[in-house]
């Protein structure tokens, strides 16, 4: 059996392709918006494999296994893995997409559980897709890849799906109600002084705090999506969606990239509002990029990765390449910091996505003792926001983002989530007010959208 490749009309909106087989099981949007860190966008449907974790239960093709989460994906990739390499070099050839929710590793940490509204939500779902189309916005082109492993009547079906002419489900989408909080301004800041009392006794250096915000909806969440891609042009953008939930990620964080066996994690931490007038938006952004305290906790998340990519690195390869680089997006200013390394050859991608899961800048340092706090304080789990979503390709080739800024759909409800993190010379009000500037974008749409 062989590759095929087919050549598409080049398209700049990789929606529309996506729009294509939003009815089908298990679509999903990895979109870059053309930005300068990704310049491919990546659809697909149609897995030939899943992987799921429900309830701390690991499920290959609903086939209960005693792998852990990382391992069933590893496995199931290896094993589907084609003989041939593909004929063309693009970040993805085919292999695992989906995402991997906050709480995967809970229970191997002896973390506690956390109750939900949405309990049946899986803790992971990745599906391994044999026929995907790869937007490359650098050369305009656009090419439907099938693996050898991709069947006669897998293609017939996406020959059908892909016909332009294809009569779509609407994208109407209103928000019946105000957004709620799970916790009241007082709660949140008996939440931040809990916090507080831990870093003056020792506990931690910094934790991440989020609270989530609520609201029903009816209609198709992706009209949503599209409503807020239009301004909120995040490089690490993604639909995935799934029997139980639509995924709607606008992250600008990069969790981790593994390229020719060569590292790369991006952590955002400090953050300022964008300002409409641009003489006080270039004073927010100068004061960030001159802040201590977001320097510092800034380098801490940075150590505490490079821990964490210590783990599956050659040792010595560990390098920072960027420190609190000011990065502007639609609604806020972030300081970013990248370090990169080379992976050692006896370890794979999925090691180190484990080694590094959850991401620091989302949980705090020193990483266990907060992830503790967060379950003590969080009132409810986080379960896709702050995990990863990505892809883990059959060349070994690994790419995920940091899922922060990414509402979930379930059951005419949406869950978002904004969060900060808290040092020692933090202060309630600001870290409140912060973690509201982060999802403005979302709950600003919201109001324009109801009905």
């Amino acid at each position: 059996m062989l590759w095929s490749v087919e050549i598409l009309p080049y398209e700049t909106d990789a929606f529309a392709w996506f729009r294509r087989l939003e009815d089908q099981h298990l679509p999903f949007l990895l979109e870059s918006h053309g930005a300068a860190q990704q310049r491919y966008d990546i659809i697909g449907a149609n897995p030939s494999s899943t992987i799921e974790v429900i309830q701390g239960e690991v499920r290959v093709d609903q086939v209960l296994t005693t792998l852990d989460a990382f391992d069933a994906v590893e496995q199931t990739v290896k094993t589907m893995a084609p003989d041939s390499a593909c004929p063309l070099d693009l970040p993805f050839q085919g292999g695992a997409v989906g995402f991997f929710g906050y709480e995967l590793t809970h229970r191997a940490q002896k973390l506690p559980g956390r109750s939900g509204s949405e309990r049946d939500l899986a803790d992971m779902l990745v599906g391994i897709y044999d026929i995907f189309i790869v937007i490359d916005h650098e050369l305009r082109q656009t090419h439907q890849v099938c693996t050898p492993g991709a069947t006669a009547n897998a293609k017939a079906l996406w020959a059908k799906l892909l016909a332009p002419s294809r009569k779509l489900p609407g994208l109407d989408f209103q928000s019946t109600s105000d957004v709620q909080m799970d916790m009241s301004a007082p709660q949140n800041y008996q939440a931040f002084e809990k916090i507080k009392n831990y870093i003056d006794a020792g506990d931690c250096y910094q934790v991440n705090f989020a609270q989530r915000f609520s609201a029903t909806y009816r209609g198709n969440p992706l009209g949503l999506y599209q409503a807020l891609r239009q301004t909120q042009r995040a490089p690490f953008s993604a639909c995935i969606r799934t029997p139980g939930a639509d995924i709607l990620s606008f992250s600008p964080e990069r969790l981790v990239r593994v390229a020719d066996r060569q590292i790369l994690t991006q952590p955002i931490k400090g953050t300022r509002p964008r300002h409409p007038d641009p003489s006080e938006d270039q004073r927010l952004a100068e004061e960030l990029q001159n802040s201590e305290k977001d320097r510092a906790e800034n380098l801490m998340i940075v150590d505490l990765l490079r821990n964490d990519l210590g783990k599956t690195a050659v040792p010595g390869s560990i390098a920072v390449d960027s420190l609190f680089e000011l990065v502007t997006f639609a609604n806020v200013h972030h300081l970013v910091s990248s370090v990169s390394g080379e992976l050692r050859p006896d370890v794979s991608a999925m090691d180190l996505l484990r080694a590094c899961f959850p991401g620091g800048s989302v949980t705090g340092a020193p990483k266990h003792r907060a992830m503790q706090i967060i379950a003590e304080l969080e009132p409810v789990k986080r379960q896709a926001y702050c995990g990863a979503i990505g892809y883990y390709s059959y060349h070994g080739n690994l790419d995920t983002n940091l899922p922060i800024r990414t509402i979930i759909c379930t059951n005419n409800k949406l869950h978002y989530w904004g969060g900060g993190g808290i040092v020692a010379d933090s202060e309630a009000a600001q870290e409140y007010v912060e973690t509201l500037t982060k999802v403005n974008f979302i709950s600003n749409a919201l109001a324009s959208l109801t009905k």
